[in-house]
């Protein structure tokens, strides 16, 4: 065997785990670690002259030995003339940490076996990504947790567990703990590879998340929101609220090529919050989803939509990727196919695209797409000659995202970003003002538009600490605090109270909750209408 002789040097633990992954399936050979020695403990400071030494390389010495190495023939698979002894394979990898101390160099290689491994064996035990396995975790835990919502006392038991062994494990586990101790309602999931410590995916919905999905469930949209590393994407479920706006309920932070990642979101989003199984009218996802058959099963009253924008896009760079002759005809053509009106408008244009497209790329139609032409084509959508808000949506989260994500960064400092963007301050930001106030400026009366405005102009600038109580939404200011009312129609703050008229308060909560920021029934109907309440000042 080859290609992982002595001197062979390795940057980064993540490069050497892909290799070696890649280099047993080649060979078909078992090996398991014998020894590890991290590059610092948990004690220890990273090291002055590369901080993220730590978490690059994570080990400072590394030896692997065969599967077999000390195990007895009658044991395993394998085939050697005498069944009786020891096999003790003698095949071992060792690496150490290289003498500029920014790599792993391989200083041992022995990589003749003295046994042959069956193929089925080795189908049966080898698993992928082993090696970035937690150190920490025992498999019968993480087998068991696997897919199940986690309780705030299972993450203090895995983080003992974690202790000095695991610093990114911990850290994750840190992040989550922080969340239950302030938000004891959030959903959490986290899903091992089976016989293996090794994390694939975090499923996260904090319980305002769940209360926005549970109010706004008809419209949902599912898409690859950003990459979080060389390993994992951030995948985000958004709902769209009453002022039309993309709100994110549900976050998944997954290892790249994950397989039935989708099914596995929507139906976690649907165990968060269950009623709104029923309730979901469409699904809007992108088009390089997969699995989109199997979302019946759990949104059975939803319409499952790919969107048009980026299905043409897909065409197009299909077609320019097979060199399609007469480009810019064939362009129009998947233009008009995309907007059909009828099923055989749609009928003609494949037609057609028969006579004058290659073969190849005919195929590439008639495979990939036409079989789920009724999810992204006009004629089916489930509102005609209407735009779709999922790429509005989108860029508005993508945008919101740059504040807190900086690929590449670790999954705890990715989670941790993530949920920083779930406050009242991060929302309100966002607000752009001029058409509601335009809405404003229409319906109220001369002497109250001015107000009203100056009070909207000023939602963006809010910076409040936001209790929800039974009797309404405290926003705690620097010198003093407003109560908005649990309908979101009145507040405690001397705006309110003298004039009648919506605050900056009130729409902020509305804005958080998801609800009309225009209103009318907020606007006074008689000029004398007063609440005999106590005034308070403003902050």
């Amino acid at each position: 065997m080859g290609d992982l002789g002595l001197g062979r040097e390795f940057h980064t633990w993540h490069q050497f785990s892909l290799f070696f992954d890649d280099w047993c399936e080649k060979h078909k050979v078992l090996f398991i670690i014998a020894s590890l020695k991290p590059l610092i403990s948990l004690r220890q400071n990273p090291p002055p002259y590369q901080p993220s030494l730590a978490e690059t390389l994570r080990f400072r010495f590394v030896r692997l030995i065969c599967k077999h190495s000390g195990t007895y023939v009658g044991q395993s698979t394998v085939q050697r003339n005498h069944h009786s002894e020891k096999i003790d394979c003698p095949a071992s990898i060792t690496l150490r940490l290289g003498p500029k101390k920014d790599r792993l160099v391989v200083i041992e290689s022995n990589l003749e076996h003295n046994h042959r491994l069956s193929e089925l064996e080795f189908s049966h035990y080898f698993k992928r990504h082993q090696l970035r396995a937690s150190l920490g975790l025992p498999i019968r835990i993480t087998n068991s947790i696997s897919k199940r919502f986690l309780a705030p006392d299972l993450i203090w038991n895995l983080e003992d567990y974690s202790k000095a062994k695991d610093k990114g494990m911990c850290e994750l586990l840190a992040v989550l703990d922080g969340l239950f101790k302030t938000d004891g309602g959030a959903k959490v999931k986290m899903v091992f590879q089976e016989d293996a410590a090794v994390l694939n995916c975090i499923f996260l919905a904090t319980s305002h998340m769940c209360k926005l999905v549970q109010r706004f469930p008809a419209r949902l949209f599912l898409e690859r929101a950003a990459c979080l590393n060389a390993e994992f994407e951030l995948y985000t479920i958004l709902c769209q609220d009453a002022n039309g706006r993309g709100r994110e309920v549900a976050y998944c932070l997954a290892r790249q090529g994950l397989p039935d990642l989708l099914i596995f979101m929507v139906a976690s989003l649907v165990q968060s919050a269950p009623d709104i199984k029923l309730r979901v009218k469409v699904i809007t996802v992108g088009a390089g989803a997969t699995g989109l058959d199997a979302i019946e099963d759990v949104l059975p009253c939803a319409q499952v939509q790919i969107c048009r924008l980026q299905v043409l896009e897909t065409l197009y760079l299909k077609a320019s990727e097979l060199a399609v002759p007469k480009e810019d005809q064939i362009h129009n053509l998947l233009l008009n196919l995309a907007n059909s009106d009828s099923p055989q408008v749609y009928s003609q244009y494949l037609s057609d695209l028969e006579d004058m497209a290659p073969s190849s790329f005919l195929q590439y139609i008639l495979e990939c797409w036409h079989p789920h032409k009724d999810m992204w084509v006009e004629c089916w959508a489930f509102e005609k000659n209407q735009e779709c808000s999922f790429l509005d949506h989108f860029g508005a989260h993508r945008h919101k995202l740059l504040a807190a994500l900086n690929s590449p960064m670790t999954l705890a400092a990715g989670l941790q970003g993530l949920l920083g963007l779930q406050t009242l301050h991060v929302e309100t930001s966002t607000f752009n003002v001029s058409p509601v106030a335009e809405l404003y400026r229409a319906a109220c009366l001369s002497d109250c538009t001015e107000m009203v405005t100056e009070e909207l102009d000023l939602v963006p600038h809010a910076h409040y600490d936001l209790k929800e109580t039974p009797k309404g939404y405290l926003l705690g200011g620097h010198t003093c605090s407003f109560l908005v009312s649990q309908d979101m129609a009145t507040c405690s703050c001397s705006i309110y109270l003298t004039c009648q008229l919506p605050c900056r308060h009130i729409f902020a909560i509305r804005l958080w909750v998801g609800e009309p920021l225009f209103d009318p029934c907020l606007l006074p109907n008689l000029p004398d209408k007063r609440q005999e309440t106590t005034v308070q000042d403003e902050c």
